[in-house]
């Protein structure tokens, strides 16, 4: 499972960006001589920041920043007074006895 931030956040990002990029610049404006090579990276690197930021927030597949694993490895060992059954749902342990789990309250298999 992959997990993206959300719309509103990335929208936020991106304008934030545009804004220290702007600010930056008239930042160095005031101070006198820049040299021309930094002021082009600091466009570029606002131009960047701003535009993966956008492309989070509208497009369908985004840019994964975060990325979680959901999955239980099979060879992990179980916990001490556990009798190797988990939930399905949601990975709790379970005993043999258990009808449903009494952490998410799915049915579990007989």
């Amino acid at each position: 499972m992959k997990i993206r931030p959300g719309r509103t956040r990335s929208i936020i990002a991106g304008i934030a960006s545009l804004a220290v990029m702007v600010v930056g610049l008239v930042m160095l404006s005031s101070v006198g001589s820049i040299p021309i090579p930094f002021v082009i990276l600091w466009i570029l690197i606002g131009l960047l920041g701003a535009g993966v930021s956008f492309y989070n927030a509208f497009s369908q597949k985004g840019l994964s920043l975060y990325e979680v694993d959901m999955d239980r490895k099979r060879d992990s060992p179980t916990p001490l007074g556990s009798s190797g059954n988990f939930c399905p749902s949601c990975g709790q342990p379970t005993s043999k006895s258990d009808r449903f789990c009494k952490n998410c309250g799915h049915r579990l298999m007989d």
